[in-house]
């Protein structure tokens, strides 16, 4: 690195002054860079080899200083393609995301059909709050979901929640579990609400551009997904998670992506563990994905030429139904009077989802909203193939409600029974309490599935 770069004084001499003032306030930026290079680094180093026509920010620091590596990152910008609509302020620096090691056609064949290991690891975190993992108030994000015509109370911990727990405002990088209970005990499997929706229909209302702001567009991603978590391994972020991407350092599940998109695209995406995949046999799932159903820009994208235009809010419903046995996965998106649908299955691999892959008897519910500048796998028809830079709007969900299919075998969730009069589920005594109206406080029995739950 000395060698390419020259020493500290030499490169710092060809910065002039008023740059290198404008990249010492940037220093805490830069600094962080190379710290998440450096642990990536780390991770990875047994499965990478290291490109030889590239060096990141880490080894320009050591060489040159903060001058050194600001040229990097300024020269990485340079080479930015057109944003279009999702460009950020003025000036703003794209950082490039792809997998830290990997040479040119390696990285592009990484990113091409799925995130790549360090743009998620970087910018998808699990909300850790909590001493003890419990919660205070305004930790427990409190959310209100209409299950056949009636409000129960969840919790998605870290999340903000409005309108009385019936919407979600979304800011990345934070993903949020769905949770009987407010806690950030994401090793208890008890604790997670697990939805059982084949024989259902799941519908949400999804804005990108609420209040007048840009929409969060290219290089965003807002999801919502079911995987088989918690697993056994507690994993870097020690939340026990897992999908189908199975990176290093996370565990490795099924994965459904109910949906995944911005205000350009929407996606819905397959992912099972059937360990059975030509040309990729050290594949355990299906990384890319099968089957999956892609929004094209006529029917969705920015503006009111497409029949859903992604920066109003629109209706986004998604119904699971057995038809002879086979699983079929019909997507509705409608708004002002307009609606575009999309379908998948029959399918062998959707399936091995719903049966070995837990969807018929739940799997925890994943929520989250991360971007990259290579999130090109999943916008690129409407964003292009260069960097990208997320404007990292808020984004909305609200108005949630699963409701049974009129045709379906399966039966319609119970109400949950008031509890007696002057009952209360609470933490092994009787002063620490939880919220009237959640899962826990709804009955006796519920109670004692809540860890250390005693009923008083």
């Amino acid at each position: 690195s000395a060698d390419l770069l020259g020493s500290r004084s030499q490169v710092a001499a060809r910065v002039p002054e008023e740059i290198r003032r404008a990249l010492a306030d940037m220093a805490p930026q830069f600094s962080q860079l190379a710290m998440d290079e450096e642990m990536l680094l780390e991770e990875q180093q047994e499965l990478q080899q290291p490109s030889k026509s590239r060096f990141g920010c880490r080894a320009a620091l050591l060489a040159g200083g903060l001058s050194a590596c600001a040229l990097l990152a300024l020269g990485a910008g340079s080479r930015s393609a057109r944003q279009g609509s999702s460009s950020g302020a003025a000036g703003a620096l794209p950082v490039a995301m792809g997998v830290v090691g990997l040479d040119e056609q390696q990285e592009q064949t990484q990113t091409m059909h799925a995130p790549s290991m360090k743009s998620f690891i970087a910018h998808s975190k699990p909300y850790q709050g909590g001493r003890d993992a419990k919660l205070g108030d305004h930790e427990q994000g409190v959310i209100k979901i209409n299950e056949d015509g009636v409000w129960n109370t969840y919790y998605l911990p870290g999340a903000t929640t409005i309108d009385d727990g019936k919407t979600v405002e979304y800011r990345p990088p934070y993903r949020f579990y769905l949770m009987k209970e407010p806690t950030t005990d994401y090793s208890d499997a008890s604790k997670f609400y697990k939805p059982q929706f084949v024989g259902k229909t799941f519908t949400v209302d999804m804005d990108f551009g609420k209040n007048g702001q840009s929409p969060a567009s290219c290089g965003c991603n807002l999801n919502f997904y079911l995987v088989d978590m918690p697993v056994s391994l507690a994993g870097q972020d020690g939340d026990h998670y897992c999908d189908a991407q199975c990176f290093p350092g996370l565990g490795c599940c099924a994965e459904f992506d109910m949906n995944e998109g911005n205000a350009d695209v929407q996606q819905i995406t397959n992912h099972a563990c059937t360990h059975k995949y030509k040309g990729h046999p050290d594949w355990q799932c299906h990384k890319w994905g099968e089957p999956e159903l892609k929004s094209t820009a006529h029917e969705f994208s920015l503006g009111p030429g497409h029949t859903i235009d992604g920066s109003k809010m629109f209706t986004f419903s998604q119904e699971f139904k057995v038809v002879n046995g086979g699983l079929i996965v019909t997507t509705t998106m409608s708004q002002d009077g307009k609606s575009v649908t999309k379908s998948m299955g029959p399918n062998a691999e959707l399936d091995a989802m719903m049966k070995t892959g837990s969807l018929e008897k739940g799997m925890a519910f994943v929520t989250g909203y991360w971007y990259a500048s290579d999130m090109n796998w999943l916008d690129s028809d409407e964003c292009g193939s260069g960097p990208e830079h997320c404007n990292q709007n808020p984004a909305y969900i609200s108005n949630w409600r699963i409701t049974t299919n009129s045709d379906s075998p399966y039966p319609s969730p119970s109400p949950a029974p008031a509890p007696p009069a002057g009952g209360k589920c609470c933490y092994q005594q009787c002063n620490d309490c939880h919220q009237e109206g959640s899962w826990c406080g709804a009955s006796a029995g519920n109670c004692g599935h809540c860890g250390g739950g005693v009923w008083c």
